[in-house]
């Protein structure tokens, strides 16, 4: 009757798989090529090529100078460069983004503004680009 009930939601959060996120604060700048495993959020600025293997979020003061790849992205701030996107790209209100769009899935808000090509391929060909 006492004791003899496991909890199992605690069983769960000991057992799952921590956060990946990795943050850029405002006010860091880096430098360089980076590749994260799990989600990267940039609200400082980053200078070089990025690769993300989940999701990419520049949020509204964060900028970024080289090109991304990733599974899916959310830009609010600013992009100087080209994308690579597997899944879905959303572009929100306020962002900038200047150079080209490669993905399957793309949504803008009023107010985005873009400057450059899109091209909406397929998925495959996309996981084919990346890994080379």
């Amino acid at each position: 009757m006492f004791g003899t009930k496991k909890n199992k939601e605690a069983d769960f959060i000991t057992t799952a798989e921590p956060l990946k996120l990795t943050t850029i604060a405002t006010g860091t700048v880096l430098k360089g090529i980076i590749e994260v495993e799990g989600s990267l959020r940039v609200d400082g600025v980053i200078e070089g090529d990025v690769t993300c293997h989940k999701m990419v979020v520049i949020g509204p003061q964060g900028t970024v100078t080289g090109n991304i790849t990733s599974v899916s992205a959310v830009l609010q701030g600013t992009l100087k460069g080209d994308i690579h996107v597997t899944d879905l790209l959303t572009l929100k209100a306020g962002c900038l983004m200047n150079g080209d769009i490669y993905t399957c899935k793309l949504e803008i808000e009023p107010q985005a503004r873009f400057n450059g090509t899109c091209n909406t391929i397929e998925e495959q060909q996309l996981q084919t680009k990346a890994a080379e």
